[in-house]
């Protein structure tokens, strides 16, 4: 295999128009000022003749793409404005890029191999709670920057080859954990990170919009990875002390080596998609670790948003190819890859969130004078807990989404409204992107996950109810009493 593979006249074409249409792109950023047209209004002359040349020879859908970095990087328009103006705001655009980015990442073997890795090394081999410790951390890794459902699906069948291989079996209580435990994982996973997740990414754009501070994938992370680790250890001491399965011990995780012979290695495709998503990783994260030795290049990316770094990713897997086709193709991945009802839900629910905090329309007052009896007899800490409950509870009735909006609507009406330094409203607002990520009570809280697990076999409605329940609880008070300093601490 080989990348940037030409295969016949017609595609030397394309690469001669793309070399071509790039140039022009470029040299229009260098050359500058140009009969009495400033340096910008040059580079988005280029933009024009170059984006017109690439509609014109080589297609009309993702060399689209190249026109929105191009103009972003023009300093006079940067990325924001041109995700406003394109989409509408910058988190519809993430979302896209993501979801397209993430997406043929899900159609090679990583699932499988990043899952082997983590059950068939030493340490996982050392006895059965071992196994279990090491399979709940590699669904959680990978659901660091993978959708939920789609991970989910796409881990279904494995979680089945392994339950043959392990010789684990139906209506046993060691094959309802597991599975009870890969769902709840995963789904918390969504909450963990906000690369590629619905929920906080909506969170951190409501806090944004209502107070034009923003927070950055670092402070996120720092936040929201401790807790979730934090849960998953919680979570593995109630299975062991509290579920106690009965037929754990007839758990042989030395069998799970047979495993290894199914994995093919990985080929230059998905080497190329693992390295173009460290990259985006690295344009997320790497500015904040920078930012006190490098203040300048700080600035420069973080004035990017979090939309460019998957836009970028997305240009390379377009421009890429593996045996003459394209690593991402646009019509594979709008069509399977992108979830559209999460957009389309995401930018009215960002909008209807935006008008709910709106003081010319007056809700936002009406809350704060409506909830004011309740809260100002509360502590601190007593309103910290009464939105973490509300968001649990309501995330396991009702849409993740929904719970985001709703949730972080009234804490923003309310909390903005106490004297400064009171409380850290980011810290809350991004807590409850997290809560409505602690969702497998009933199928209602993750639909996808939740009613494929139920529907397997492995677990019943009971279960994830009571021990969904039990995770909630624990993710209520976590979130409270060790969340929040967390995140006042990172966010502020």
């Amino acid at each position: 295999m080989r990348c940037f593979h030409v295969t016949d006249g017609k595609e030397r074409k394309e690469w001669l128009y793309l070399v071509l249409a790039v140039a022009v792109i470029v040299l229009s950023r260098v050359i500058g000022p140009v009969g009495g047209l400033s340096a910008d209004a040059v580079a988005v002359v280029g933009v024009f003749l170059g984006s017109l040349l690439l509609w014109i020879t080589v297609s009309i859908d993702w060399p689209s793409l190249i026109t929105l970095l191009a103009l972003g990087l023009i300093p006079s328009v940067g990325f924001s404005k041109t995700f406003s103006g394109a989409f509408g705001n910058s988190t519809v655009a993430f979302l896209v890029f993501t979801f397209a980015l993430v997406y043929p990442l899900s159609q090679t073997n990583f699932v499988r191999r990043c899952t082997v890795y983590f059950i068939t090394n030493p340490i996982a081999r050392r006895g059965p709670w071992s196994f279990i410790c090491f399979l709940l951390a590699a669904v959680t890794f990978m659901g660091l920057f993978v959708s939920p459902s789609v991970l989910f699906v796409a881990f279904m069948p494995f979680l089945e080859d392994i339950y043959r291989v392990l010789g684990v079996k139906k209506g046993g209580k060691t094959g309802n954990m597991m599975m009870m435990g890969t769902a709840f994982c995963i789904s918390l996973s969504s909450g963990m990170t906000a690369i590629g997740h619905v929920w906080p990414t909506m969170a951190i754009g409501y806090y944004t919009a209502a107070t034009g501070n923003d927070v950055n994938q670092f402070q996120y992370m720092a936040m929201g990875i401790p807790i979730g680790v934090l849960l998953i250890v919680l979570l593995i001491l109630v299975f062991r002390f509290l579920y106690r399965p009965d037929d754990l011990q007839d758990l042989r995780p030395d069998r799970a080596m047979d495993l290894r012979g199914t994995v093919p290695a990985a080929d230059l495709k998905e080497k190329i998609i693992l390295a173009t998503m460290a990259l985006t990783v690295v344009l997320w994260v790497g500015p904040s670790l920078i930012q006190e030795s490098l203040p300048e290049v700080y600035a420069l990316i973080n004035g990017w948003s979090t939309a460019m770094p998957p836009l970028l990713g997305c240009v390379i897997l377009f421009v890429c190819k593996v045996d003459g086709a394209r690593i991402l193709n646009f019509r594979e991945v709008t069509s399977k890859g992108i979830l559209w009802g999460s957009i389309l839900m995401t930018g009215a629910a960002t909008w209807l969130g935006s008008c709910m905090t709106n003081n010319d329309i007056g809700i936002s007052q009406w809350l704060t004078d409506t909830l004011s009896p309740v809260t100002v007899s509360l502590p601190v800490t007593g309103m910290i807990l009464f939105f973490m409950a509300w968001a649990v509870v309501e995330t396991n009735f009702s849409s993740n989404i929904v719970t985001t909006t709703v949730v972080s609507a009234v804490a923003l009406s309310v909390l903005t409204a106490l004297p400064a330094g009171t409380v850290s409203v980011g810290a809350v607002v991004c807590m409850v992107g997290f809560a409505a990520a602690v969702c497998n009570m009933t199928p209602a809280g993750q639909s996808t996950i939740n009613t494929v697990a139920i529907g397997s076999g492995w677990t019943t409605t009971t279960s994830m109810f009571v021990w969904g329940g039990v995770f909630a609880l624990l993710a209520i008070l976590v979130l409270t009493f060790i969340g929040y300093p967390i995140g006042a601490l990172v966010i502020g």
